[in-house]
């Protein structure tokens, strides 16, 4: 047990504040997302993507220990629901991407909670802002495509397609970093919601932690400039 727990606390102490590979982590999400089929590799390839990098977020970011064992007890979710999905339970697929999502943005939460806490702004704090601003879309595609799987939010699009999940990640990106392009569009209520919702909290992060980040790189920053600083 002792060396369990040795070996356990030397990987707490290399994954500590490595943002730069949390980045690489969570691209591969995207590439995932964006190239690989909608089927069972994919939902495969995907749980392990995922799973992989929120435990990894988890301990780059040096969360507590509640978060800890509670992101691991959801990972732990992700292989059971993509086993009944491969067993051809109806419904699991969707079930899926929102379990996805969920622990995909425990990870943005925790990341983005260290960084503001950061007092000296480097690569590695760059790192952190862009792996929280890509992770923010990731969870926004999952919520979409398991929005796509319920009666309420059809039509998801207003062109007349089903979209693929390529689709939906395109789609997502382009609102985060509000291009809008125009040949996505949102139709039903909720995708409407959730394209709105997804472009303010895109905004809403650059305006602030990206654009705190970027001010203050190379400088010294000071403790009261975190969120539980400001709210005393």
């Amino acid at each position: 047990m002792s060396k369990v727990a040795a070996m356990h606390d030397r990987w707490l102490g290399w994954a500590r504040g490595r943002f730069g590979f949390l980045l690489i982590l969570v691209v591969a999400n995207f590439v995932v997302l964006m190239l690989l089929p909608s089927d069972k590799s994919a939902v495969f390839t995907g749980t392990l993507v995922v799973a992989g990098t929120a435990l990894f977020a988890l301990d780059a970011a040096e969360a507590s220990r509640r978060l800890r064992i509670s992101g691991r007890a959801l990972v732990v979710l992700l292989p059971i629901v993509a086993a009944l999905f491969f067993g051809g339970i109806t419904g699991t697929r969707g079930i899926i991407s929102l379990l996805f999502a969920l622990v995909l943005g425990i990870a943005a939460y925790v990341v983005l909670r260290h960084l503001l806490n950061h007092e000296t702004i480097s690569l590695n704090t760059l790192a952190a802002a862009l792996a929280v601003y890509v992770l923010i879309g990731l969870v926004f595609t999952e919520v979409s495509i398991a929005a796509t799987m319920f009666g309420p939010a059809q039509p998801f699009l207003a062109q007349p397609i089903q979209p693929e999940r390529s689709d939906l990640v395109y789609l997502s990106y382009v609102t985060l970093t509000t291009l809008g392009f125009g040949d996505l569009t949102p139709k039903s209520d909720i995708a409407r919601t959730l394209v709105i919702t997804e472009a303010l909290t895109g905004q809403i992060f650059l305006v602030t932690a990206v654009a705190r980040v970027v001010s203050m790189f190379g400088q010294q920053g000071s403790r009261p400039s975190s969120l539980e600083d400001r709210s005393d």
